[in-house]
């Protein structure tokens, strides 16, 4: 199933797990000639597509450079590739089905494998991942150092190459303004705190993706346990902010979220930033049984469909008309 549809507890949404990895003796994408990312996308697409794997069989090749760039951004706001890859008409991606695996070529390293999943499940996705990751192995040779382990572009992935993230909803912090003294307590132990849409974005909607930052001298089983400690720590403080405000605050509350509710049913053009936050909210408000949750769409799948690239689709909007667009699908579906 697809991660924005699958069941979550209202607070960690998603999980996403990533394997950096880099072919022997071949130089890292950056410095690679455009004839040279051509050959080896196209012979690492083929070694993945002509696996002999069951998961191989479900994935359907995207080649950038016969993509727009709202195919592209569609995609980055979907989570299925980086901000990165909007740029580039370098390389591929391959994408299961349900989308909830895909297989960046030749973005900063030369494979990308990411796992994503709705609701908490670190450990599910990681052995998706280590699964994936020997069947590719089976046919590639990965740039490898008994000392250093997985060799990687960036210094910070270098070792197991993975990062282990997941994505929280943590309106009660913000609204408490508690979530800055939070998530920097946090800051120290290994763990970075991104906003939306990965590495340099901001945290709309109260939306965060908490994962490691160090994936040096630690086993993968060690990453995803430290992880799985801050986030069950985060989770436990956003409930007990939740608590608060229903207890001391409960009219406010309640009057902010039933407002959200109101313009997203009744506005007639809306941004995409006006969107994430009034439906953070409602989906707060329907955790807390504030609201009940009776739409075609739960607020989470609203925040991706009406993403910029994702609710324009082949059309060509101006920012005006993909408002209005984003105003009248909203209403339909909430």
């Amino acid at each position: 199933m697809i991660w924005y549809n699958d069941l979550n507890d209202g607070i960690i949404l998603s999980t996403r797990i990533r394997l950096a990895r880099n072919l022997d003796k071949t130089p890292f994408p950056a410095i690679l000639k455009k004839d040279e990312k051509e050959k080896i996308t196209e012979n690492l697409s083929d070694s993945i597509m002509k696996s002999n794997s069951t998961l191989s069989k479900d994935f359907k090749l995207y080649n950038l450079n016969e993509m727009s760039p709202v195919e592209k951004t569609a995609m980055a706001e979907e989570h299925l590739i980086s901000l990165e890859m909007i740029k580039s008409n370098d390389g591929a991606v391959l994408v299961n089905t349900d989308k909830t695996m895909s297989i960046m070529l030749m973005e900063e390293d030369h494979i990308r494998l990411q796992i994503i999943k709705g609701g908490y499940c670190l450990d599910e996705a990681f052995d998706l991942a280590d699964k994936v990751d020997n069947v590719m192995e089976e046919s590639l040779t990965y740039a490898f150092d008994e000392k250093f382990g997985y060799l990687t572009a960036c210094p910070t992935n270098v070792g197991t190459g993975l990062r282990a993230s997941v994505m929280m909803h943590l309106p009660a912090l913000v609204m408490t303004g508690n979530i800055t003294r939070v998530l920097q307590s946090f800051s120290g132990v290994g763990i970075a705190v991104r906003g939306l849409y990965g590495e340099g974005t901001d945290a709309e909607g109260a939306l965060y993706q908490i994962s490691n930052s160090v994936t040096l001298g630690l086993s993968e089983t060690e990453i995803i346990e430290k992880l799985k400690t801050v986030v069950e720590r985060i989770s436990e403080m956003e409930k007990q902010a939740r608590e608060y405000l229903m207890k001391n605050r409960a009219d406010d509350l309640k009057d902010k979220l039933m407002r959200s509710y109101g313009i997203l049913k009744y506005a007639v053009k809306i941004t995409s930033k006006e969107a994430k936050n009034k439906l953070s909210e409602v989906m707060l408000a329907q955790n807390m049984g504030i609201i009940e949750s009776d739409g075609k769409m739960t607020p989470l799948e609203l925040i991706v469909r009406t993403a910029p690239s994702v609710i324009s689709g082949e059309e060509s909007l101006t920012p005006d008309e993909r408002d209005k667009k984003r105003a009248e699908f909203i209403k339909e579906n909430l």
